[in-house]
């Protein structure tokens, strides 16, 4: 437990330990945040000094090879799209989900395997699928005016029901 102050004196002295700790830890967060700005701004000097120096041939050179890195990139991602869009649009053609397009096999295919490999994939999954039903199939119907076979189950309730229609009666 901290002590409290007993003069005047030691609460001014505590008062200014703490306005001077608070001030140096903004003077350093600001001075943090000032060091980055300057490194910022020193990174666009050189540049634009780079660029100074260079022919305009070469700035457009420069230029060029940017414009190009960013052509390649968007065509990959739009390769990579249409490359998912068609995987989902097969899968869902051969009724298969559509968590299979991530499949590395499929992701791995050339254009023209694609199809080859979603047969194969097609093929594992009906063979993973269970065949058959899971339980009797089989509906007893009344055929020519005959009760179907009651359960002895059954044939206590209805005992019991004519007990207690006769008893209310």
């Amino acid at each position: 437990m901290t002590e409290l102050p007993k003069t005047e004196q030691e609460l001014t002295d505590l008062i200014d330990a703490k306005v001077n700790e608070a001030t140096e830890k903004l003077n350093a967060q600001h001075n943090g945040q000032m060091a980055n700005l300057r490194k910022k701004y020193d990174e666009d000097i050189k540049k634009v000094k780079e660029q100074a120096n260079l022919s305009a041939e070469e700035i457009a050179k420069a230029q060029i090879k940017e414009e190009n890195e960013k052509k390649d990139k968007e065509l990959s991602e739009l390769r990579a799209f249409k490359k998912a869009s068609l995987l989902t649009e097969k899968l869902s053609k051969e009724n298969l989900p559509s968590y299979f397009k991530n499949d590395t096999r499929l992701l791995n295919a050339e254009d023209g395997d694609i199809d080859k490999v979603v047969k194969e994939i097609k093929k594992e999954y009906e063979a993973s699928i269970p065949r058959g039903a899971t339980h009797s199939t089989v509906v007893p119907i009344a055929t020519s005016g005959q009760k179907p076979a009651e359960d002895s189950k059954q044939e206590a309730y209805n005992k019991m029901g004519e007990f207690i229609k006769n008893v209310v009666s």
